[in-house]
């Protein structure tokens, strides 16, 4: 990634951040060739060796994807007077969070006005949310032969569907979908009115559902028809690449609604739209079709666009953007978020659960899943794996919660605080201001822990959490089975 940021920087005649890209890219080729010589001869590695590897990928990558960050915002300290924007990037919790919002593909940010910063950083965060949408990992099993089972990977990283007979075959169509629906949103823009390097930037950031933005008021900077027209864009990134593989190759447009997770994104898409509008018209007399169409789309899609004042809305709104940030769109695509897929198994789950109660005697309940019909057991199995991971996410939002709580200013209302968790834990990054350079390390962190567990689906980075205190008490256990 900083090997082809070189030309970028060349091309837009920012030479200062060659030295930065050259560093970043010595930097990760040291560090991944010392820790494959260090590990070549290791044993081979089961499902829990390859989720905690994902974790601690995904945990230092943004570590390198910081250094372009401090690096250049020291050097234009040091013989320019660059803006406020660019200076807080001096501070490494800044461009480190950065960094995670960006290979995370979430969005929020701690640059003041994005227009203020160099075209070289702007490139390069929309580069990591780019490479960030559909994973550090299926980028590596699709130009390299991992030792680790590569299906491991693809799973630890929260994928499980293929459209090819390999997981190779699979994630090489999933980057040829990928880039030709990049360039198609890149075009798309272009064409309704926004400029080249704008259109290029937002379509990156649009199809990856990542939410980075090179202006100061993100896509409200631009005009009604350009924010409609970033609207598909964000809705083209929620939906499975599966079903796009369908779309291009066997041109079934009624792969769109044929499984029950995508008739659940067009049925919330509307049903969330219609409750904006009338809370907004509630709240302030008047409607705002645009925004709310816009805003539901992107809470929901976990793109993290916006174009009005979140702030500015009322507490029940933000809730119903909450709840659509933790739904998510559909498995198997560019969002993060719960996602619809688990969603649809609870409901599924709670509709089951009434049909066994009201069975009579002679009557045999049926678990029909996508119009076919599961065993008991699979559906069994399907609840739990949503229920578990449901509970999961609603735990970590009430320790954000908590810690944020005790952080931030009081200026924040609860609505505000939850809302902001449910954006860093959703990989959304639609903001209520929280996230600021002024928040303290702690909130930062907080955040930054956040969007690295939803990214992974939580299960991964708990699982490379509890490995050392596993380890201690296996340990511990020894000690005192021979006391």
């Amino acid at each position: 990634m900083a090997l082809v940021s070189l030309p970028i920087a060349i091309f837009l005649g920012e030479y200062y951040a060659i030295l930065p890209f050259f560093w970043t890219a010595l930097a990760s080729l040291a560090a991944g060739q010392g820790l494959y010589r260090l590990f070549r001869h290791a044993k081979a590695s089961r499902l829990p060796h390859a989720l905690v590897a994902v974790a601690l990928s995904w945990g230092l990558i943004p570590f390198f994807g910081a250094i372009p960050l401090v690096l250049i915002a020291s050097h234009l300290a040091d013989v320019t007077l660059p803006s406020m924007t660019m200076l807080n990037f001096q501070e490494p919790w800044n461009a480190l969070f950065e960094a995670f919002s960006g290979f995370t593909s979430t969005g929020l940010s701690m640059a003041l006005r994005s227009s203020d910063l160099p075209r070289s950083i702007q490139w390069w965060r929309s580069f990591m949310e780019w490479i960030g949408g559909v994973g550090v990992i299926v980028l590596m099993v699709s130009i390299l032969e991992p030792s680790t089972d590569a299906y491991q990977l693809y799973y630890a990283e929260g994928r499980q569907k293929r459209i090819g007979l390999t997981v190779q075959e699979t994630v090489r169509k999933i980057w040829w979908i990928y880039l030709l629906f990049t360039v198609v949103s890149v075009v798309w823009l272009r064409l309704v009115g926004m400029p080249w390097w704008d259109a290029l930037n937002h379509g990156m950031t649009g199809i990856s559902t990542g939410g980075f933005a090179i202006t100061d008021n993100s896509i409200g900077s631009y005009s009604p028809q350009i924010q409609l027209a970033v609207i598909p864009i964000m809705i083209a990134g929620a939906i499975s690449f599966p079903i796009h593989y369908q779309l291009i190759r066997q041109r079934k447009l009624s792969a769109l609604w044929q499984d029950t997770q995508h008739r659940a994104l067009w049925i919330l898409l509307a049903l969330g739209v219609v409750l904006l509008v009338l809370e907004d018209y509630w709240f302030r007399g008047q409607i705002q079709w645009i925004d709310s169409i816009f805003q539901w789309a992107s809470a929901l899609g976990t793109c993290g666009f916006s174009t009005t004042n979140l702030r500015l809305w009322s507490p029940t709104t933000k809730l119903l953007l909450t709840f659509g940030m933790i739904c998510g769109g559909a498995s198997g695509s560019t969002v993060g978020g719960l996602k619809l897929t688990r969603v649809v198994s609870l409901f599924k789950g709670i509709l089951w659960r009434f049909q066994r109660i009201t069975l009579k005697p002679h009557q045999m309940m049926r678990y029909v899943l996508d119009g076919e019909v599961i065993k008991e057991n699979e559906a069994n199995r399907r609840i739990e794996s949503a229920a578990v991971l449901a509970i999961l996410w609603l735990g970590s939002i009430a320790i954000g919660v908590v810690v944020l709580v005790h952080i931030v200013t009081p200026q924040y209302s609860l609505s505000d605080i939850i809302f902001e968790t449910a954006s860093a834990l959703g990989s959304v990054g639609l903001s209520s201001g929280i996230t600021h350079p002024n928040l303290p390390w702690l909130g930062k962190l907080t955040l930054i822990v956040l969007m690295w567990m939803g990214r992974l689906e939580i299960i991964p980075v708990l699982l490379l959490l509890s490995w050392p205190l596993g380890g201690v008490g296996k340990m511990i256990g020894r000690k005192i089975r021979r006391m």
